[in-house]
């Protein structure tokens, strides 16, 4: 039989004959092999027969000429089998009885066309335990995997998983793809084409892909184009890709991704042996991976926590301690149920002499709710001085925070306004739960007068008065208390008015007050807090 070119050109396999002399080849239509492709010149080459044999001529070509991988400089000797690499074009030069048993050696694998598909798990433990070429590989490349113990960030690992794997599989292009989660699709992480790093997307079989995530399967396609799962990819007959392997990313618990590598080379089949040796290799890179996710994850969490450390510190330098007030003492505790909150309180000696006294409650918790009590904080401490009346400066703030809160956020506001000379209150409250002055002629509260900071933009807000007299006080608090629940019971108004009472009666205010955080918290039996706690006392002698 006559000896054949056979190539993959843009996607189909061409075979042009081996007759007459001399064969001309380049992308030009004028010669007789035709190869329609960027990297081949006009006029690459010439074959040309030799005697009995033939050779093959370059023709001072751009990208060059390879015989086996070997540059041809001005003319060599081809051989039946060999393969002629005209820039990345790859020609197998043999004879078509030859080139039609490679194309269908191995389509009687039934169902899976040309792909063997074996459980990752078996090949795992099988091979260490063969005494075979390829076991010895394996033993050297896990030798050679040392090298991906030093901690580096994910993308970073998988381009050097890559470039390891690369040096034990030859391969066109590697690429890893990993998975956030079971069930959702992977994302490609690293790619490697021809021994570079580059990004480009790689199309695969759902099919295969599958196989790899969802059964833990390891398949290697001996022929893509003649594989039923693979022919039906335009990335495979448009870059000729030869064979293929996909892989699960295995860390010997759970799959994490696949690994995949295909080849254009003709000379190349994958087989058992290479997918034992590449299956190996991806269980290595998943525990790499799955330690390198556990080291960020880890770091990640050391960063929160320094700088929740940090928005603590800061949050609670923003509260000033109880002030020195003749004729009163003040007490003022605040218990975070996360490391930052959203309730708050404020002290502020205004330059008339009078005193203000605030407590709030951001709507929410954690971060979000804290960046919203400290622009309440910051916002009202401007004010003191130029609104006179608390319902004048809880109507300014309303507008401020109305214009830069996001819907659905709001503030629980007291503001009173004590006169230290009188005990006179002169106070707003917006949406907050009604302080208690309790005192020997009993117990009263001082009810809203408005609705809750930045709900309503321009609501009316309104004053009114109230006087805390001689051996009364004033106790300001927010619902982490009357609300805090043990199972399905709440503490309650009752139980918070008799903690209060207490307090309020003992000889020292601060330890009263520390001493219904500790019924609360006895209450409760160890159930974490669901809200902030805040509690401002103020008694009059």
């Amino acid at each position: 039989m006559e000896l054949l070119l056979t190539a993959v050109v843009e996607g189909q396999r061409r075979s042009w004959p081996a007759v007459g002399d001399l064969l001309r080849i380049g992308r030009s239509s004028r010669c007789e092999v035709q190869l329609a492709d960027a990297t081949v010149s006009k006029e690459h080459a010439e074959l040309v027969r030799d005697g009995v044999g033939w050779k093959v001529r370059d023709l001072g070509s751009r990208n060059g000429t390879r015989i086996n991988g070997v540059e041809v400089r001005d003319s060599a000797p081809v051989r039946e089998g060999d393969t002629i690499q005209f820039g990345q074009v790859e020609v197998r030069f043999g004879r078509e009885a030859q080139t039609a048993v490679d194309r269908t050696r191995f389509s009687e694998s039934s169902g899976l066309g040309s792909a063997v598909r074996q459980g990752a798990r078996d090949i795992i433990n099988r091979a260490a335990a063969k005494g075979t070429e390829g076991a010895r590989l394996v033993g050297l490349l896990a030798e050679a995997g040392q090298m991906l113990v030093l901690p580096r960030p994910i993308a970073e690992t998988c381009q050097e998983v890559l470039r390891v794997v690369e040096r034990a599989v030859p391969a066109r292009r590697l690429v890893i793809l990993l998975r956030e989660a079971p069930g959702m699709p992977p994302v490609q992480i690293a790619v490697r084409h021809l021994g570079v790093p580059t990004r480009e997307p790689l199309a695969l079989s759902q099919t295969i892909l599958a196989a790899v995530l969802d059964d833990c399967q390891s398949i290697v396609t001996r022929d893509a184009a003649e594989d039923p799962r693979f022919a039906a990819q335009e990335s495979v007959m448009s870059q000729s890709i030869r064979s293929a392997m996909a892989v699960p990313l295995f860390d010997n618990e759970k799959v994490l991704g696949a690994l995949y590598a295909d080849t254009t080379d003709l000379r190349i089949e994958y087989g058992e042996e290479h997918l034992e040796v590449f299956t190996v290799l991806a269980n290595m890179a998943a525990v790499k991976i799955s330690n390198a996710r556990l080291l960020e994850s880890e770091a990640t969490r050391q960063r929160m926590q320094q700088e929740l450390a940090t928005a603590t510190r800061i949050q609670r330098s923003l509260l000033p301690p109880p002030p020195t007030i003749e004729g009163f003492t003040c007490a003022a505790r605040i218990e975070t149920c996360y490391e930052v909150g959203g309730d708050l309180y404020d002290f502020h000696r205004r330059d008339d002499g009078r005193m203000m006294l605030v407590v709030g409650d951001v709507s929410g918790k954690g971060m979000g709710a804290a960046l919203l009590m400290s622009s309440t904080l910051a916002s009202a401490r401007v004010l003191y001085n130029t609104c006179h009346d608390p319902a004048d400066l809880i109507t300014r703030l309303n507008d401020v925070l109305h214009r830069s809160t996001e819907p659905g956020r709001f503030v629980t506001l007291f503001v009173g306004c004590l006169d230290t000379a009188s005990g006179e209150i002169h106070y707003c409250n917006a949406g907050h739960n009604a302080p208690l002055i309790m005192g020997p002629n009993g117990t009263r509260q001082l009810d809203a007068t408005g609705v809750p900071v930045a709900m309503l933009e321009s609501f009316p807000f309104t004053a009114a008065t109230a006087t805390l007299g001689p051996g009364e006080t004033l106790a300001l608090y927010s619902d982490g208390i009357p609300e805090a629940m043990c199972e399905e019971e709440f503490f309650g108004d009752e139980r918070m008015e008799s903690a209060l009472k207490a307090a309020a009666n003992a000889a020292d205010l601060d330890s009263g007050a520390r001493e219904v955080i500790t019924v609360v918290d006895t209450f409760a039996a160890g159930t974490p807090r669901a809200d902030d706690i805040t509690l401002v006392m103020v008694r009059r002698a």
